[in-house]
């Protein structure tokens, strides 16, 4: 994961849903081309901080044994633009208990408007060979994002 568009864990529930922020600032690389003058965030990168959220949930929900790749994205709706600044509340909540399979609901909301969703369906695969030092990245990532205190659900 070479750019990472997870900030802060605010919630997780493990092999239910995580809550995670992004904090969308001016300096990021990608305002340089889109666009000039009139900063967005493409949809492409909040679909992409889904994925990593959700990548983190599996992670955590199967000790790192299992990740996840993606297999799809269905009903992606992007709403508002996405601007330096905004900071992005994302929800991934999964909705199926296919073994080997996960479907996972997620939305991303801006000042308590929700700016984009999607569907994702991630295949679970072993850690093993280039898995494992993904699944090793993620939970150095937990380990800095739990630095600051998670909410458990129904706190």
């Amino acid at each position: 994961m070479r750019f990472l568009f997870v900030d802060r864990l605010t919630a997780l529930d493990p092999g239910r849903s995580i809550e995670t922020l992004k904090n969308v600032s001016a300096t990021e690389d990608v305002f340089d081309d889109h666009f000039p003058g009139y900063p967005i965030l493409p949809g492409a990168l909040v679909v992409e901080t889904f994925e990593q959220a959700t990548q983190l949930l599996i992670g955590v929900s199967h000790d790192f044994a299992r990740v996840g790749r993606l297999s799809g994205v269905h009903r992606a709706a992007f709403r508002q633009f996405v601007r330096p600044g905004d900071q992005l509340r994302v929800r991934c909540v999964r909705t199926t208990t296919a073994e080997g399979v996960w479907t996972v609901s997620a939305t991303a909301e801006v000042d308590g408007r929700r700016v984009a969703s999607a569907v994702l369906e991630l295949t679970l695969v072993e850690a093993v060979d280039e898995e494992k030092a993904h699944a090793e990245r993620l939970r150095e990532i937990l380990r800095v994002l739990s630095a600051v205190p998670v909410t458990a659900p129904g706190s």
